[in-house]
């Protein structure tokens, strides 16, 4: 009986002795779990406007047959039968005859932007601002003319010639030309009026008498021949709209696009404004400038945007500016400027996701001061709040147990990662390093070995981005309408960390252009 008590008391001792013995080495550290930080909105703020263009085709046809109809505008000015007196007393006759009138050039012009055929020398004081298109956008159509001027003999002085253009002489060759304003109003119809029509002489006629030059007095009356009817000839040009076109194509925008299941883009569009003509010919371009805030969301089908066609947006006119008689009052001579197409996405990466990948990284990973050493066992990720990330890090050895990290989700632009900046111990780690640790695991490189590891690209998630935009940005959307896209870069740009998941967002740059056909 006595031998069995002494055998329990040497078991007991020797039990308390490697306790003792191991006290210094092998020792617990298990700090309590931090409480969740209060909740706070996603701080990501959005992109600017994009501008979708849209481009519809004015067909002038009616216009330029309007202008070349003979009792429209005369083709032969013919007052070679008889002198027309002057008021200073001069007696000139003239003849001219033009050929069909085309479409030089339709484009927007700059305010300030002088008329290349009137050199600097021609323009008096009076006559400044004929070179400068103040609606913004001018359409000019020009013809061939062929003429010949001559002054009554008893007119002349010296030995001038009595005229010039007529007999064994080639007629003279100038152009005959019309410069129109062209203006979209806010209900998507055209509004033009004639600013001045002009002879440029390519073969000059100098019949000079005294101080006078009746060239210029021929080609004044040949403009006066000319406005008359061009303007008549505009209304063709005011009777033409592109609202049906716009129509289309915001019906077809104002739906969610679907990318894959559960993916949609949608548009977001909000306004309209007028980008301007182009092109050559007698078919215009008109483009249009849709205004969008395009996303990328995620689960059921968002609703469609709820707004119907809104006005063309304009700006008042400066006052000082009224030259344009019919869209002066209305359209602006400014145009917005592109500034492409851009596409948000907010990824949710969720914290489970996040674990298993950091727990791998970190599983195994030794870390040893002063001959003792821990090895890490596991890691986990939460979200703490106020946009902290809560990281917990399990490890055994020459201690066991874990400890708790606190960071703040930073991406990297150059590299395209997510990171933890300010990574730190919670303060109840902190506490617990402080007091009651040995000095070997309180000065342990522990956060030093871990921050590199934590480190989520987000190259894979924008490739993926790029390829449902690529596909999705073109396809048909309606019988008349298509759209034209492409993605020039996609990169992430921001992160937020919610508590039941990591936000990354990405944006795209590229173009979205629609191309409107005719209605089945």
């Amino acid at each position: 009986m006595l031998l069995n008590s002494r055998h329990r008391v040497v078991i007991v001792l020797s039990f308390l002795l490697s306790l003792t013995s191991c006290s210094d080495t092998d020792f617990v550290v298990r700090p309590p779990a931090p409480e969740k930080l209060s909740t706070i909105e996603n701080p990501i703020v959005g992109t600017t406007d994009s501008v979708i263009s849209v481009p519809v085709q004015l067909d002038l046809s009616p216009f330029l047959q309007a202008v070349n109809d003979q009792n429209m505008i005369p083709k032969k000015f013919d007052h070679w039968g008889s002198f027309i007196k002057h008021p200073k007393g001069v007696e000139y006759k003239y003849y001219a005859e033009r050929d069909d009138f085309s479409i030089e050039r339709s484009g927007s012009q700059q305010m300030g932007t002088a008329d290349p055929s009137v050199s600097n020398g021609d323009l008096s004081l009076r006559d400044w601002w004929k070179g400068i298109d103040l609606s913004g956008s001018s359409l000019s159509v020009s013809a061939p003319l062929r003429y010949k001027i001559g002054v009554h003999p008893h007119s002349q002085t010296g030995d001038a010639p009595p005229q010039c253009g007529d007999g064994s002489e080639w007629p003279k060759q100038a152009t005959l030309k019309g410069s129109i304003a062209m203006a979209m109003m806010p209900n998507y119809s055209v509004s033009a009026s004639l600013r001045d029509v002009t002879v440029n002489p390519n073969d000059l006629c100098r019949l000079r008498i005294a101080d006078m030059d009746v060239s210029p007095v021929v080609n004044a009356k040949l403009s006066d021949h000319v406005k008359g009817g061009l303007s008549k000839a505009v209304s063709q040009l005011n009777a033409l709209t592109v609202r049906s076109p716009a129509e289309d194509v915001w019906s077809a925008l104002r739906n969610p696009i679907q990318l894959e299941p559960d993916v949609w883009l949608l548009l977001n569009i909000d306004k309209v404004k007028h980008g301007g003509f182009s092109g050559d010919g007698h078919v215009v371009k008109d483009t249009l400038q849709i205004t969008a805030n395009p996303v990328i969301v995620y689960g059921a089908e968002p609703a469609a945007t709820p707004i119907t066609l809104p006005q063309i947006e304009t700006e008042p006119a400066s006052p000082e500016f009224r030259g344009v008689a019919d869209v002066q009052g209305d359209y602006p001579g400014g145009r917005p400027s592109s500034k492409g197409f851009h596409v948000l996405s907010d990824t949710q990466v969720d914290y489970s996701t996040l674990s298993k990948s950091l727990s791998n990284r970190l599983k195994g990973k030794r870390v040893v001061n002063k001959g003792n050493f821990i090895q890490m066992t596991g890691a986990t990720i939460s979200g703490l709040g106020a946009n902290q990330v809560l990281l917990r890090v399990d490890f055994t050895g020459d201690a066991r147990g874990h400890v708790y990290l606190i960071g703040k989700p930073e991406i990297n632009a150059m590299t395209q990662t997510v990171y933890l900046s300010g990574l730190r111990y919670d303060p109840k780690t902190t506490h617990l390093l402080q007091t009651a640790v040995p000095d070997w695991f309180y000065h342990a490189p522990l956060r030093e070995a871990i921050a590199p590891e934590i480190v989520l690209g987000v190259t894979p998630m924008t490739d993926r981005l790029r390829d449902l935009l690529k596909t999705g940005l073109n396809r048909t959307l309606s019988p008349t309408v298509s759209m034209q896209g492409a993605v020039t870069s996609m990169q992430g740009i921001a992160v937020f960390a919610d508590v039941d998941a990591l936000h990354v967002r990405a944006m795209s740059d590229g173009t979205l252009t629609m191309t409107v056909g005719s209605k089945p």
